[in-house]
């Protein structure tokens, strides 16, 4: 640091040592700040570009609009904390305990934050594209239109986040934890969310397209109206899951498990049921022209008025089965 650097560093020290707690658009540019301990103070508007501010507290502190790009915040405890508009892009926050803070309309672009701890934060329309978020906490987020394109959230935890309308385009959420999450109308086209667990979600209209759900656990979740062309959602539990009016066309579902699952006017043209379980499931009205369903399980379940133009039904098992003309099959 530079004489004049060391000197207003040191004055900000002494001044908030005297009670004062106001110090907006401050200049602390490269400034060393390990390890203090700030309360209530205001820093809207201050300018922290590349300073270190490791392992420091500052509580229930105002960052509104501060320039933070490529600090260092590991380990930094910033609980309720204002951050609406400010500039963390590229900052090291690994670590970082952000709890109860707001974060709406900040930007986060290709900042760290793996294992940071987000609970019930507030971060609406925030900017985290291709952040790392790997194994955060961010349990009652709210990420509504958040922009979360190309996001490392591996192993992340967003039980009940709500991520409602937000990008997640091309995101890796592989065996992270969405149970009762919110994401109604979100973009994950192209996502890896391999083993991921979404019980009980709302997916209402979501787009997955493409995306990779291998493994998946979606028992009891809402996928009415989703786009899942294409996805691949081999091995994935679909037990009791909504999937009315979603289009599957060219979906992969080997080996999946639909008991139960409504599927009532869902568009499943020319996608792969191998060995699927479609036991006691709704297919109401369903278009199943081209599909394979080989080798599926389809005991019980339900197909009046679906269209089965083409369907492969080789070695399906089709005992109790309401046929699309109101006949029962009988077992194979």
């Amino acid at each position: 640091m530079k004489k004049d650097e060391i000197f207003r560093l040191r004055s900000t020290i002494a001044r908030y040592k005297d009670g004062e707690r106001n110090f907006q658009s401050l200049n602390l540019t490269k400034s060393d700040l390990r390890r203090l301990t700030f309360n209530k103070t205001n820093f809207k508007g201050a300018r922290f570009t590349q300073s270190d501010l490791q392992e420091s507290e500052f509580l229930s502190c105002n960052f509104a609009e501060a320039e933070m790009m490529h600090c260092n915040l590991m380990g930094s405890i910033l609980i309720e904390s204002v951050f609406s508009g400010a500039n963390l892009s590229g900052s090291n926050l690994i670590g970082a305990d952000l709890t109860g803070s707001i974060l709406s309309h900040a930007c986060l672009r290709e900042a760290d934050f793996t294992g940071a701890t987000f609970i019930n934060c507030s971060m609406v329309q925030a900017q985290f594209f291709k952040a790392n978020l790997k194994r955060a906490n961010l349990s009652g987020a709210s990420l509504s239109s958040a922009m979360l394109s190309q996001v490392n959230l591996n192993s992340a935890n967003l039980t009940r986040a709500i991520l409602s309308d937000s990008n997640l385009s091309r995101a890796s959420l592989k065996k992270a934890k969405l149970i009762r999450a919110y994401l109604n109308k979100a973009n994950l086209k192209g996502s890896n969310l391999q083993q991921a667990d979404l019980r009980l979600a709302e997916l209402k209209n979501v787009d997955l397209e493409g995306a990779d759900l291998r493994g998946a656990n979606l028992e009891g979740a809402n996928l009415e109206g989703a786009n899942l062309t294409g996805t691949n959602l081999t091995d994935a539990n679909l037990s009791n899951t909504n999937l009315s009016k979603a289009n599957l066309e060219h979906a992969i579902l080997s080996s999946a498990n639909l008991t139960g699952c409504n599927l009532l006017h869902a568009n499943l043209k020319e996608a792969d049921l191998y060995k699927a379980n479609l036991a006691k499931a709704g297919l109401l009205l369903s278009y199943l022209s081209g599909a394979n369903l080989k080798k599926t399980n389809l005991k019980g379940a339900n197909l009046i008025g679906a269209t089965l133009g083409e369907t492969n039904l080789l070695s399906s098992s089709l005992e109790e089965t309401i046929m699309p003309n109101g006949t029962l099959g009988t077992a194979n």
